[in-house]
């Protein structure tokens, strides 16, 4: 085979995967805001419906969120605004979505620079692009924070790695003062950019550098309020759990292979972590100080970049996460950090002499498509459940104002529902169709009397909301013969619940997994059945007859069942 045509089918394969990905990233995104997201809703309400000056307007921008700056984000929604006229949360999504193609494209680049051939390059697609990422590739806000910083993050250090042009330094300068402002683990960038600059030796720019990194932390914390993520009680037991969940983050890619036992998920992910850090350390500096230097493109800077970055994001998430639950850091929106030192653990084996770099690379394409299988099976349970939530959510709120899935919505915030009524954010073009919610809007079928076993389980907590003390109710629906549509096969199975006055809402059903036997032995990831809980107060209290909406053919059908159920503000009550 010559190598045109090896470079075009290259490419072939690289555009199918990232193809593939990129219409199953549209099949779940939803243009529904998620908890943080509503934060991009009240600037531009804020903004809307009071006076202000430019300083006022930047300092709005500027406000910390959860302990963040995230003036990024906030610019990037804002420009949205401008250009669609309203907040759409599936563009956001559309640009967390490129921001990880972008650092995929530094991770080739840095291949190529290496003198790496391409074809190494294909196993990191099946790790990146998989369900393990949906966190940060599903969640308009959170996907800037960290996706977008990241690509921010890898242009700062492929400007400082690769280039002695003292515009190319300028232009670092401004991305990281941009990354800076996009999470709190942005200005990072600037103690990974001196790494760096101090290996290169080049000292004026790294004093210059040093300079720019203290503007950029005195401008960070300039009327800075610390939230509740950065109050934290030292003990001997939370630096225990901080060293802990320092190593286990490190190796956190093994969530993908997660069993039923957290310790097992703990204690594995903390040894591949260790043998990872220790690993690309020391690999690291026998590449720097150990191997005859190459020109300086073909020197590891970026990856020292990026290690660096990588563990002081990890430490500070131990601190800030991991201190007070080990468990805490496994969570999705954590994981491009262990993707990154998995990357460099691949790249480290590839210049291992002992191994054939083309034997390194089949078995990272077997362990690409094993980790890319496993992440289907962990997450898209995850996928699935977010997905049919914020559909429900969707017509709850249009229909009453509620998001059912959420407790006191109606509470979170003041500017939610005038918001909405100004256009900011839209619930429109129902996600199941204008047909499937036109069958909504109809009456019961009182002739249909489904049978279906359901078991109804009730509890009740007191709270105290904001210093005032009460009861709250939660009732839960459970069943195990409902079939689950899996992949390809429809959204999803939701529940109707419908009053004699025609008041409607519809709830999501939680698919339950079927396990890993079930998994690869059939290709199933649900077994049959569901579950959901919800608040009562998120319903007017009345008597609902309850009606199952499954995908049929291209569309749904709803069927009503012989049982309604009696919701008030503290109890619940199936009737047959």
């Amino acid at each position: 085979m010559n190598q045109p045509r090896i470079g075009l089918f290259f490419w072939l394969l690289v555009f199918l995967i990232i193809g593939s990905y990129l219409w199953y990233i549209n099949m779940y995104a939803v243009n529904i805001p998620i908890t943080d997201d509503y934060d991009l809703v009240r600037v531009k309400y804020t903004l809307l419906t009071q006076e202000f000056s430019w300083w006022q307007k930047i300092k709005l921008l500027l406000e910390p969120e959860n302990d963040h700056r995230i003036l990024i984000p906030r610019s990037i929604a804002l420009t949205g605004y401008a250009v669609e006229g309203f907040i759409n949360y599936r563009t956001l999504i559309g640009v967390v979505n490129l921001s990880l193609l972008g650092i995929l494209g530094f991770w080739f680049l840095s291949f190529l620079k290496r003198g790496l051939n391409a074809w190494f390059f294909l196993p990191v697609l099946l790790w990146y692009l998989t369900p393990f990422v949906f966190d940060v590739t599903l969640w308009g806000i959170n996907g800037m924070q960290h996706t977008t910083l990241n690509l921010l993050v890898f242009g700062t250090l492929a400007l400082l790695s690769y280039s002695t042009n003292h515009w190319a330094f300028g232009a670092a300068l401004v991305v990281g003062f941009a990354a800076t402002f996009t999470n709190g683990n942005g200005f990072l960038v600037f103690p990974a950019g001196l790494a760096v600059l101090l290996l290169t030796q080049d000292w004026k720019k790294s004093a210059f550098w040093t300079i720019g990194m203290i503007a950029s932390l005195l401008a960070y914390f300039l009327n800075y309020q610390v939230g509740q993520a950065t109050k934290v009680a030292f003990s001997g037991e939370f630096v225990g759990n901080l060293l802990v969940s320092f190593a286990a983050l490190s190796g956190g890619w093994m969530a993908a292979f997660k069993g039923s036992s957290p310790q097992w998920l703990l204690w594995s992910s903390f040894l591949v972590g260790m043998l990872s850090l220790l690993g690309i350390t020391l690999w690291l500096g026998y590449q720097l100080f150990m191997v005859p230097q190459r020109p300086r493109s073909g020197r590891p800077y970026l990856w020292v970049g990026v290690f660096v970055f990588s563990i002081l994001t990890i430490g500070i998430i131990a601190v800030s996460r991991g201190g007070r639950d080990v468990y805490s850091v496994f969570t999705s929106r954590y994981s491009l950090y262990p993707l990154h030192l998995l990357t460099l653990t691949y790249l480290a084996l590839l210049s291992w002499k002992s191994i054939s770099p083309s034997w390194v690379f089949r078995i990272a394409v077997v362990f690409g498509g094993v980790f890319m299988t496993m992440s289907l099976y962990q997450y898209q349970r995850d996928m699935d459940e977010r997905r049919r939530s914020l559909i429900a959510d969707h017509y709850n709120w249009r229909q009453h104002r509620k998001l059912t899935t959420h407790f006191r919505s109606e509470l979170a915030d003041f500017f939610t529902l005038p918001a909405y009524q100004k256009g900011i954010y839209r619930f429109e073009n129902f996600p199941l169709g204008a047909a499937t919610e036109q069958l909504l809007s109809l009456p019961a079928d009182t002739t249909q009397r489904d049978a279906l076993k359901l078991t109804l389980t009730t509890t009740q907590k007191n709270i105290d909301f904001f210093g005032h003390p009460q009861t709250v109710a939660q009732f839960s629906l459970i069943n195990a013969d409902v079939l689950q549509p899996e992949f390809g096969e429809g959204v999803g199975v939701f529940l109707v619940l419908k009053s004699a006055k025609n008041k409607t809402y519809l709830l999501p059903t939680l698919p339950i997994q079927g396990g890993k036997r079930a998994f690869f032995t059939s290709a199933r990831v649900y077994k049959p059945g569901f579950e959901l809980t919800v608040y009562n107060e998120n319903f007017a209290p009345d008597t609902y007859r309850i009606g199952l909406l499954s995908p049929k053919g291209t569309g749904y059908d709803l069927r009503y069942l012989q049982q309604s159920i009696q919701i008030d503000s503290l109890s619940t009550k199936l009737v047959n």
